[in-house]
């Protein structure tokens, strides 16, 4: 029963599946980082002592910058040197990378944005409104295939010379489907150079196919690539907000003219725990692994249709008006998303819980359903 539910993060008897958040909670090696450093945050320099009874100068996104490559497979100069050139752009959150990108390329005027619909919509949004800032700007939205897929030949067609941008979730949000890494490449072989192609992989952690490769060699080897990465999903560090993107040094320069958004210290620090924290990861793989396969099981037995979904979120239709249904869920104080269901019709997307919340979740729209 909801009254028994008490989720991570949340206020008693809530249950919140709408915003794909960890339902574990955060990385607690993040939590000991945040622990440690919230006492040096009236200092605009961090110092600590090394061991050997001197003191270490600490340079945070150094440090993650070096961690992150470690946990990418991304080789750096060695020694690590932070003037050299390297891939790696640090931010607080990926939606201020998306956001930034957008105003970087499009801010000129007279450019268009390329995404899938539906899609995840940030770097949409960004777009609508700098176009309502008086800057004119173009977005196209490209429906899916049938499969609820990207489609790539669709989207190729729809590049014109006023392209700026094109944006990829891969695997997608909200279907939670997976873009295989030859269809990319040769996607983004046939892009004109003149087209920055973002490829946001938030959800790559979850993805169990074992044919899966990251976008990340792309960004690494082209000048119009960006790969985009969260700690917000398995790290389940949100709140702190910290995100980092993987691309050539000219979109770098071009993103630092029109950077604001710098990552605090102390989400770096706990990025940098986080990566460290296998066992969180493992349990939060884990945990959504189990969700889908409830999900799917009792979607089956209840004769919805719904997508499997490489990400800690599946979308399922529920064969009735959409937002009645989200209410419903609502006002048994079960939150649900609508993202996509505007294209959609009739699907509802639903992150992962742990298996008692999932529980819960499976039995109010029992109930819901059987009163719509």
């Amino acid at each position: 029963m909801i009254e028994d539910i008490n989720s991570a993060g949340l206020p008693p008897g809530l249950l919140r599946l709408m915003d794909n958040e960890n339902p574990l909670g955060p990385s607690p090696l993040a939590l000991e980082a945040i622990e440690k450093y919230m006492q040096a945050i009236n200092r605009y320099e961090w110092f600590e002592a090394d061991g050997n009874g001197g003191l270490q100068h600490l340079h945070p996104v150094n440090m993650l910058i070096q961690a992150l490559a470690k946990s990418d497979g991304i080789p750096l100069c060695d020694p690590f040197a932070p003037e050299a050139p390297h891939p790696y752009f640090i931010s607080s959150g990926v939606d201020q990378i998306l956001k930034l990108l957008a105003v970087a390329y499009l801010t000129p005027g007279d450019r268009e944005l390329i995404e899938a619909e539906p899609g995840y919509g940030e770097i949409s949004e960004k777009a609508r409104q700098i176009n309502d800032g008086g800057i004119p700007t173009r977005l196209v939205r490209v429906p899916l295939t049938k499969d609820h897929d990207h489609d790539l030949d669709a989207i190729l067609q729809a590049i014109t010379p006023k392209t700026a941008l094109v944006t990829i979730t891969n695997p997608n949000n909200p279907t939670g489907t997976l873009l295989p890494y030859e269809a990319l490449e040769q996607f983004i072989d046939a892009v004109p150079e003149h087209v920055v192609v973002i490829i946001d992989e938030a959800y790559h952690h979850f993805v169990r196919d074992p044919n899966y490769r990251s976008a990340m060699s792309l960004a690494t080897s082209r000048d119009n690539v960006v790969v985009v990465r969260t700690f917000a999903k398995v790290y389940g560090i949100r709140g702190v907000l910290l995100g980092y993107a993987i691309t050539s040094q000219a979109i770098k320069k071009k993103m630092l003219v029109y950077n604001h958004a710098r990552a605090s210290p102390l989400a770096i620090m706990a990025g940098i725990a986080a990566l460290d924290d296998h066992e969180h990861v493992r349990r939060s793989k884990q945990v959504v692994i189990d969700a889908k396969e409830r999900m799917y099981t009792a979607f089956n037995e209840m004769g919805l249709a719904y997508i499997p979904s490489h990400t800690n979120f599946v979308m399922v239709h529920v064969e009735r008006d959409s937002q009645a249904v989200i209410q419903s869920l609502l006002d048994q104080r079960v939150a649900v998303s609508p993202r996509g269901s505007q294209v959609l019709k009739g699907w509802i997307r639903v992150s992962v819980g742990t298996l008692p919340e999932t529980e819960v979740f499976l039995t109010s729209l029992k109930t819901v359903l059987a009163k719509i």
